[in-house]
């Protein structure tokens, strides 16, 4: 389980990692793989090359992201379907 304890950055969490990556997503809806590493990048600095693909696995294995492979792009799960 992923739990942040007091001495945890929250710059350095895949929780607040994977919240920035679905605002920019909900702004876009679809973005390309480096759009959305890119917006990363320019929020959180370097450091966010680091938890960039663990933050998108988490994503998807909670079912609220979606990567077309053809587009290369990574897409917001409509939850209102």
């Amino acid at each position: 389980m992923i739990k942040p304890t007091k001495l945890t950055d929250p710059k350095n969490c895949i929780i607040f990692n994977s919240y920035n990556i679905l605002a920019f997503l909900k702004r876009k809806e679809k973005a390309t793989y480096q759009e959305t590493l890119k917006s990363q990048i320019d929020i959180l600095g370097e450091e966010a090359n680091d938890l960039f693909l663990l933050s998108l696995n988490f994503l998807f294995a909670l079912g609220k992201i979606n990567y077309v492979e053809e587009l290369d792009s990574l897409e917001l799960i409509n939850e209102t379907k």
